[in-house]
């Protein structure tokens, strides 16, 4: 130790993870005395704000909304979690900062993300001046860190232009930029040989919407909720009106008004459909859903005979019987097939673009007012008891209670899209926007299983989709509406790259079918979470978030309040855990002992 007398800790990004990490270790110091510790110093690293990053900056465009109520999300321990994970002096939901911030506190409205991220900063601004009150020294980096590598018993961390030491990092990286894929690489190297702009997958915060010029046409590809972020910047963001229509229809809310400014997208998923919207039901998941089969006793008897489940074999019939349960529960009559509502246009076609565009205009109209109905939809409270099945199957993912290869294969594989598809889709409003754009003939649809590619002789984005007869379009710009993809070897990312080059940090492998599969998360040790070096062992690099991808579902979701710390709540519990076992050696006054030979993720 350079100081005896002084324990340093890097937290490395300082949006929700790495305050969440910043509020729970001032839970622990809070609980004891100074005489009980080291000193402690904290370095926080991040070029963007402290508390929202990039993704919640307060000075983002107001009109990007949340996808998450704002009863929700949090980055402190309130309610019921309190029980598992004590307070610090500033923990409070978002909700409750909403009321004493003067933001809207309606549980069930879906707030701006600038307002999300204010109560971010609020969060990190309170954690870390309560720290410096009770002793501990904090220091905010604004820099990127570039490096990260071992330097005898401590690790040395580098940026543009200062490195500094520390004995224990926590990684909280978040969203990070990624190398493309191959389709998405041909078709970027394409463009830039013909003069076309080509926008690969991006945070939105960060993509220049400025470059689509009225009028022109905007391949996108994906209709997700990037997608909606997009277009409400380039309609709304451009003076353009949605008026209210007098005593509207479900689906039929607004009108749109132009401002001319408006680009003309050209949209297409492999679905052919954005995300189903939210029901109005309120509540993350709605009161009335029960899962009467997907229930613990029956999964921990299931587990008692098999020990590791096959999702495909032993958990999808289980939600199979409860979606059709609680479609029958809310009126309901026959067999609902989940799988044909999340795909309503397989093996169909259309003899014309126009006959695509009133079947999409309709299809719009029509999740609208089935949302807009709450529990009077059987659909909408089907795909509730998936979402509320999916919650439950993050628990057993993160308790190592689904085999490997089967999370690879079927959560991963098929069942994720299903479920992002028919219960993350964006606010009804959202719905409502799109579908008054389309009938105004700002926003046209593809068609299912869209193509994109460069007609070279044209010197030109080309898209058509093969169920949609005489749909081919030309544009000069073309979007991917969608984050970059959560795999740490596609990341551009240097301090990722040096961690992997160096032997810190190992992609987890997993077995499936045979074969050795290289996963997109890091290789760590169980909780708290650590990064497995390339020898077998595992020092004080601990990891939060999106990067957990290895060994849990789902790490882009934020905590909710009031939830689970096994489920719903587990980004809490990783961060509790991390700061309880650094405030454990500051107490301790000595270093935490390398784990050697940590077992790989199978």
């Amino acid at each position: 130790m350079s100081n005896q007398h002084e324990y340093v800790i890097a937290v490395v990004g300082a949006g929700p993870r790495g305050t969440s990490f910043l509020e729970r270790l001032l839970a622990y110091v809070e609980r004891c005395s100074p005489g009980q510790r080291r000193k402690l110093k904290v370095l926080v690293f991040d070029p963007a704000p402290p508390g929202p990053g990039r993704v919640w900056d307060p000075n983002q465009s107001p009109l990007y909304l949340m996808n998450t109520p704002a009863s929700f999300p949090t980055a402190a321990p309130s309610g019921g979690t309190r029980r598992s994970l004590p307070a610090s002096s500033c923990s409070i939901s978002f909700l409750e900062f909403c009321a004493t911030a003067g933001f809207d506190d309606d549980a069930v409205s879906y707030p701006t993300r600038r307002q999300y991220g204010t109560y971010l900063a609020w969060i990190n601004k309170e954690a870390s001046a309560h720290l410096r009150g009770r002793g501990v020294a904090v220091e905010h980096i604004s820099a990127e860190v570039t490096g990260l590598t071992r330097q005898n018993d401590q690790y040395l961390l580098e940026t543009a232009d200062v490195e500094r030491t520390a004995d224990a990092v926590v990684l909280a990286i978040g969203h990070l930029d990624a190398e493309l894929a191959a389709g998405p690489a041909h078709l970027a190297a394409q463009a830039e040989d013909h003069g076309l702009h080509y926008q690969g997958p991006a945070i939105p915060v960060d993509v220049d919407y400025g470059l689509f010029r009225p009028g022109q046409n905007v391949l996108v590809r994906g209709l997700g909720l990037n997608f909606f972020d997009l277009m409400i910047q380039v309609t709304a963001g451009r003076g353009g009106q949605f008026r209210l229509n007098p005593d509207p229809a479900p689906g039929q809310r607004y009108t749109y008004v132009a401002s001319g400014d408006e680009p003309h997208l050209i949209a297409g998923s492999r679905r052919g459909t954005p995300y189903r919207a939210k029901t109005l039901a309120p509540g993350f998941v709605p009161s009335g859903i029960r899962l009467a089969h997907l229930t613990p006793e029956v999964t921990n008897a299931l587990i008692a005979k098999h020990s590791e489940l096959d999702f495909a074999a032993h958990l999808w019939p289980l939600i199979e019987q409860d979606i059709q349960a609680t479609y029958t529960q809310y009126g309901g009559s026959g067999t609902f097939d989940v799988i044909a509502y999340a795909k309503p246009f397989q093996h169909r076609s259309w003899t014309s673009p126009q006959e695509y565009q009133q079947t999409l205009v309709q299809w719009l109209e029509d999740d609208a007012s089935s949302s807009a109905a709450e529990e009077d939809s059987p659909e909408k409270m089907a795909a509730n008891a998936l979402h509320a099945a999916r919650l439950q199957i993050k628990k057993l993912v993160a308790d190592r209670r689904i085999q490997q290869g089967s999370v690879l294969r079927d959560i991963e594989g098929w069942f994720e899209p299903l479920v992002e598809g028919l219960a993350s889709g964006p606010p009804v409003q959202r719905i409502e926007e799109l579908a008054a754009l389309a009938r105004a003939g700002i926003v046209e649809f593809l068609g299912p299983e869209p193509v994109y590619g460069v007609d070279t002789t044209q010197g030109a984005f080309i898209a058509d989709s093969a169920a949609v007869q005489g749909a081919r379009y030309t544009a000069e710009h073309m979007i991917e509406a969608m984050m970059p993809p959560n795999r740490i070897t596609q990341a551009r990312s240097p301090l990722v790259r040096g961690l992997l080059d160096h032997g810190l940090a190992t992609p987890a492998v997993i077995e499936s079918g045979g074969q050795a599969h290289v996963h997109k998360g890091f290789n760590v040790t169980a909780e708290p979470h650590r990064l497995i070096h390339a020898d077998g062992s595992a020092g004080q690099i601990y990891v939060l978030g999106l990067q957990l991808s290895s060994v849990q579902w789902g790490t882009a979701i934020a905590a909710e309040a009031g939830g689970d710390t096994r489920g719903s709540a587990r980004a809490l519990a990783d961060a509790d855990a991390a700061a309880a076992e650094v405030a454990s050696a500051a107490a301790r006054g000595q270093d935490l002992p390398s784990v050697q030979d940590a077992v790989r993720v199978q």
